[in-house]
């Protein structure tokens, strides 16, 4: 019996005991209920002033790299805990590598559960090691805590809705390993800078000459000198990587082909950081669905730094279910690519659109290279570069090269 019942039910019994001078039957009620006034103390003071967080040493990993993940309980009041239990989320993909209690909720996550006791005033922490053996975003938490009194008669419950990320980043294997030369892997992007005009630093003006491009005429020049004049442009000597990556592996809007997938994230984020070794600016562009909900993911072009996590963190996030299709994020990329950016297109869905599109590109004056993931050859045009990946043999052969 528990609340206004059970203090009825002694009060009752108490009184029947003092009527009837029952002296033990008082003692043993008396006792009763100082221990349910403990019992309902405890139980709503336990978790006051308890704490519990998840400390990552490092919330970005490669994959296959351990992070390691510290646990701490805090109880910061006079009244100890003789139990605690505590409920925590956890990614099915993730692996612990310590042991612990764990059991399945849902497809995409588990909870594992830990148990000690708290000192007044105590800290205690508990370490674990997680293997990033696949690629993701990965949320941890929230989590549950539970404690009570010392009898186990009444327990509280509150939850955690502190939440942290960590981010397995795609695995990255030499150009070499995708089966591409490791000097220049998609043909002439890798070689020699040229030295191209950009038209969007203008310079000065000059008398036309024939062989200029007309679309360079100075129309206002022209009508004041009364001669052609044509504009004069700084040569750009930067070189841009346009990354465009498909996530569509199948026909079928909710349906994929893990293995393809994982190809295609590897091969993007190959690519990316073999080009950032060469000094060269990098974009991403996908029709992934975006943190904001809209059916793309951009990265815009650098080469600083930072842009290696940027990158790698956005090809983490990669999932089967697209935002908008392979075309939509074509156009779209169009309308914003620098002048002079070579684009790099991979999908394992590519189709008559899709070649046009790319064509389209290479005729407005950008190198177009296109990578197809399959298990078998695609055929495009022979105008339009390409290289065939491969599928799901050449996606379990690299789950198995050892990197140093």
């Amino acid at each position: 019996m528990k609340g206004t019942l059970w203090w009825l039910f002694l009060g009752l019994m108490f009184l029947i005991a003092i009527a009837t001078r029952r002296g033990m039957l008082s003692v043993l009620i008396l006792v009763l209920a100082l221990a349910a006034g403990l019992s309902a103390l405890w139980a709503r003071y336990c978790l006051s002033k308890v704490t519990y967080k998840r400390l990552l040493a490092n919330d970005h990993i490669g994959h296959g790299e351990e992070a390691v993940m510290t646990l701490e309980f805090v109880n910061a009041k006079p009244l100890p805990l003789a139990w605690l239990q505590v409920v925590d989320q956890f990614p099915r993909n993730l692996q612990l590598l310590t042991e612990q209690t764990r059991y399945t909720v849902s497809r995409e996550y588990v909870f594992f559960s830990t148990m000690l006791a708290l000192r007044w005033y105590e800290r205690v922490t508990h370490t674990h090691r997680i293997l990033g053996s696949q690629r993701g975003r990965y949320r941890l938490g929230p989590a549950q805590l539970i404690s009570g009194d010392v009898f186990g008669f009444r327990q509280s419950r509150r939850e955690d809705t502190e939440v942290e990320e960590l981010v397995v980043y795609p695995k990255v294997v030499p150009v070499s390993a995708l089966g591409l030369p490791s000097g220049r892997p998609i043909g002439e992007w890798l070689g020699p800078r040229r030295i191209i005009e950009d038209p969007l630093r203008f310079s000065a003006v000059r008398e036309y000459v024939p062989g200029d491009n007309p679309r360079s005429i100075h129309w206002r020049a022209t009508a004041r000198t009364g001669a052609l004049q044509t504009k004069v442009f700084e040569p750009s000597a930067t070189r841009l990587i346009a990354l465009v990556v498909d996530s569509q592996t199948t026909p079928q809007a909710y349906a994929y082909i893990p293995e393809h997938l994982e190809l295609v994230a590897t091969a993007a984020a190959s690519l990316a950081i073999h080009a950032l070794g060469e000094r060269y600016a990098v974009g991403l562009w996908t029709n992934d669905i975006g943190p904001g909900g809209q059916g793309w993911t951009e990265v815009k072009p650098s080469r600083h730094p930072q842009q290696r996590s940027t990158l790698l963190t956005a090809l983490a996030g990669l999932g089967p279910i697209s935002g908008s299709t392979f075309m939509t994020v074509l156009r779209m990329m169009r309308r914003r690519l620098p002048y002079g950016a070579t684009v790099i297109a991979i999908t394992a869905m590519p189709d008559e659109a899709v070649y046009q599109a790319l064509l389209a590109l290479q005729e407005g004056g950008h190198p177009v290279q296109l990578y197809t993931v399959g298990d078998e050859p695609m055929q495009p045009p022979e105008t339009l570069p390409s290289f065939h990946l491969g599928g799901r043999d050449v996606w379990q052969r690299l789950t198995t090269l050892e990197l140093a």
